[in-house]
């Protein structure tokens, strides 16, 4: 299956050929990897489908029975930050 994913930070898109065995970690990991984005960054990703966030354990084939992805659709990569400091 080809999906798009868009970097919403940058908004770089890449398309991606995934199995319907691979988790959503693992694609998320890929495209980090591709997109050249350092770990250092301390951030958490997660990719959205149709403002739905795709909870990292599942499988695609899961994604297309539970959220309805389909070939071709695009999704979002959302940056969050980890951790944090507060200082009262």
């Amino acid at each position: 299956m080809r999906i798009t994913i868009e970097d919403s930070r940058t908004g770089k898109v890449i398309k991606l050929d995934v199995k319907e065995h691979h988790t959503i970690e693992r694609i998320i990991d890929i495209i980090v990897k591709h997109m050249g984005i350092i770990s250092a960054e301390e951030r958490a990703y997660t990719l959205v489908l149709n403002g739905k966030e795709l909870p990292s354990t599942i499988t695609i084939e899961d994604s297309v029975h539970k959220f309805g992805l389909k070939e071709n659709d695009k999704l979002a990569l959302w940056a969050r930050v980890i951790g944090g400091y507060y200082k009262q």
